[in-house]
């Protein structure tokens, strides 16, 4: 039976430190001997299953925290106002909880909008449409 192979070549410069992180995990789980005796493979891969949920989701939120929040870091087209492209300020208001279901989770991060003074309105980078 073929199963679906995920491409790891992106995981290839920090694959030494991922294999350190599961030796440390296996051992925080089970203990410096592994598994107790008996204990079977499905439970194991269930195990292993939920924590690369959390992480999976986990690393989606941050990093698209992290993009979200390098403000000056936007291209010059999301930097401007798409209705009269003058450029934009920070908008004082709370950032927008962004929710998007992928094919490794959930991921949500928290988007500050852009304030357009000439339009008075708030832009979404990521959709670059009026915001709330």
């Amino acid at each position: 039976m073929a199963r679906y192979q995920i491409d790891t070549a992106a995981a290839d410069p920090i694959r030494s430190y991922l294999e350190g992180v599961a030796k440390s995990l296996v051992e925080r789980l089970y203990g410096p001997k592994g598994p107790a005796w008996g204990t079977k493979l499905s439970a194991i891969e269930e195990t292993v299953k939920a924590i690369r949920q959390v992480l999976s989701e986990e690393m989606l939120d941050q990093a698209l925290q992290r993009q979200a929040d390098a403000v000056a870091e936007r291209p010059a087209e999301l930097r401007c106002c798409p209705l009269c492209n003058q450029e934009v300020d920070p908008d004082p208001k709370p950032a927008a909880v962004r929710i998007h279901q992928t094919d490794v989770g959930q991921a949500e991060w928290r988007e500050p909008a852009t304030y357009c003074h000439k339009c008075r309105r708030s832009f979404f980078p990521s959709d670059q449409g009026a915001g709330d």
